[in-house]
């Protein structure tokens, strides 16, 4: 169960809990006692609301509670990586062309906005999220430490022209990331296409059969 879904289970919660104490009141004179029943029912409305979420949740995702933790966790990290490659993009404009810089941005968010929409996608990406992601953060700031030093060697530049050629494959390996991820879509599209196209072939035919009748029937 999310934060804001928690959040506005206790506040359900506690308007059922002000509404139960205003009948208390009138009913008993013990303020200790009212207390008591208050927190009690409080305690019990949260906790069965919470599972209630939590199996919602559940349903709508087709994961368990551990594994959507568990995603949800490394989508926040995912999240924070992107923001610091293009915060680092943007900084060093030389680093790409704009066309590659806007390029690999756009693969990067466009896989996390899927898996985020459907967590359940998370394993389908699990190398772009454990290993390609990482490696073109920690590669794109190193380039843009050594290239922002004011004396370089032959060796600098041999290392930062090497980083350039494997940043450009990385960013051909992500966009196979999201080829994978887009694979099911593809074959559910087919899937459809397939479905769609058998139907209307059979009521092209029942039409094709009903015209001809109607030609017999006319002679």
């Amino acid at each position: 169960m999310t934060v804001f879904k928690k959040i506005l289970a206790f506040t359900g919660s506690i308007l059922l809990v002000i509404i139960l104490g205003g009948i208390l009141t009138s009913l008993i004179h013990s303020g200790l006692v009212i207390a008591t029943i208050v927190i009690a029912v409080a305690a019990i409305l949260f906790f069965f609301s919470s599972k209630a979420g939590d199996r919602a949740q559940m349903i709508a995702t087709g994961l368990t509670k551990k594994e959507y933790k568990y995603i949800r966790t490394n989508l926040e990290e995912a999240r924070v990586k992107i923001i610091r490659l293009q915060k680092i993009m943007t900084q060093n404009k030389a680093l790409y062309s704009f066309q590659e810089r806007n390029k690999t941005l756009l693969l990067t968010k466009r896989i996390y906005g899927i898996v985020k929409e459907e967590p359940k996608r998370f394993y389908e990406a699990e190398d772009f999220f454990f290993s390609h992601l990482d490696s073109l953060v920690e590669l794109t700031e190193k380039y843009a430490f050594l290239e922002k030093q004011p004396v370089k060697d032959k060796k600098i530049y041999q290392t930062l022209s090497d980083t350039r050629t494997f940043l450009n494959d990385l960013s051909r390996v992500i966009e196979k990331d999201l080829f994978t991820l887009l694979n099911q879509d593809v074959n559910n599209l087919d899937f459809e296409l397939e479905v769609a196209k058998n139907s209307i072939s059979k009521q092209k035919k029942k039409f094709e059969r009903g015209t001809k009748d109607d030609r017999e029937q006319a002679k």
